[in-house]
């Protein structure tokens, strides 16, 4: 991909966005990217901001004049020029997902959470996500696995005897009444200014020391690298507690990780947690039967990750990207 010459093209973008949003009477737009001779506007780049940090879209603003490292600004491009790309190759080869599949799969998620559509949408807001936002990540994920199942179906089929494998492998998160012992990075929001752009710039926060952690930063250093934008930011260690003790959105996650690993930003309405496992004991191995469907589509998302990966690689080699940030 070839980088554009202006980086402060994308400030000027702001102000005009700003200044149109103020007046409001016009927002002016310009174009981020050309992708195979597809534009990518700044408005759909600042949509895409927004929901993968979990701020409002408007909010994205603040992210994009403050961030100053131009790698991550064009790691956020990346992913929406990896969107157009599936996109182009869907249309190509006569695929596609439409509303009604979107509709299903949004609708089972919410049932399979046992939640109303009131909880659904409340627990939507609490990761800073709008319905319509969320949609567009579930479309996002059924193109995904529309171009893996068209293009490398049979590198993601998984047998019965690696689903047994996969479990030996990772026999220690289904330990019935295990114990964990766990280390808390903790950024709490201020009380009572949800929504305001302390909030966001905490949400903001959370993304970037989930980065820096994935590239080997411990949670103490993170802790520290945010204790000056992060009022009460701190690092929590727990003795051994029971894994059906936790809460349950922390609990999920841990359930996810192996020992020695962090999760991704967990949001509830005190604040961002990121959760290390430091260690687990006791608990019993239930029968391979009843994890035996999970651990398949489990397993199956992996081996789709990584034939993602290898299709995204052979699109971009093959296409024409001009970046004009």
């Amino acid at each position: 991909m070839r980088p554009g010459k202006c980086f402060p093209a994308l400030v000027l973008v702001l102000l005009l966005v700003a200044a149109g949003s103020t007046a409001g009477a016009r927002v002016v737009d310009g174009v981020v990217a050309v992708v195979n001779n597809e534009p990518i506007t700044f408005s759909e780049y600042r949509e895409s901001v927004a929901e993968t940090l979990g701020i409002p879209e408007g909010d994205a603003d603040i992210y994009l004049r403050e961030e100053k490292d131009r790698g991550r600004i064009l790691t956020g491009l990346e992913k929406l020029i990896e969107t157009v790309l599936v996109r182009q190759e869907l249309k190509r080869i006569g695929e596609s997902v439409g509303e009604k599949e979107v509709d299903r799969a949004v609708e089972s998620v919410r049932k399979t959470s046992n939640l109303s559509e009131a909880d659904f949408q409340a627990l939507l807001e609490q990761e800073g996500l709008s319905l319509e936002g969320y949609r567009r990540r579930i479309r996002w994920q059924l193109e995904r696995g529309a171009v893996v199942r068209s293009k490398k179906l049979k590198e993601v089929t998984v047998t019965e005897e690696e689903v047994r494998a996969y479990f030996r492998e990772n026999e220690e998160r289904f330990l019935v009444g295990a114990e964990v012992r766990l280390e808390v990075l903790v950024l709490p929001f201020p009380a009572g200014e949800a929504g305001t752009d302390n909030d966001v710039r905490i949400r903001i926060a959370a993304q970037r020391a989930s980065d820096s952690i994935r590239s080997g930063t411990t949670l103490g250093e993170a802790s520290g690298m945010l204790s000056s934008v992060v009022p009460g930011v701190d690092v929590i260690s727990s003795d051994f507690v029971k894994e059906e003790d936790l809460v349950p959105e922390i609990g999920k996650e841990v359930h996810r990780l192996k020992t020695g690993e962090t999760s991704a930003p967990i949001f509830v309405k005190e604040g961002v947690h990121l959760v290390k496992v430091l260690d687990r004991r006791g608990g019993t191995l239930p029968e391979f039967s009843s994890v035996k469907d999970s651990l398949k589509e489990e397993l199956t998302d992996r081996r789709s990750e990584k034939a993602f990966a290898d299709i995204l690689g052979e699109l971009k080699k093959a296409a024409t990207v001009d970046i004009q940030l």
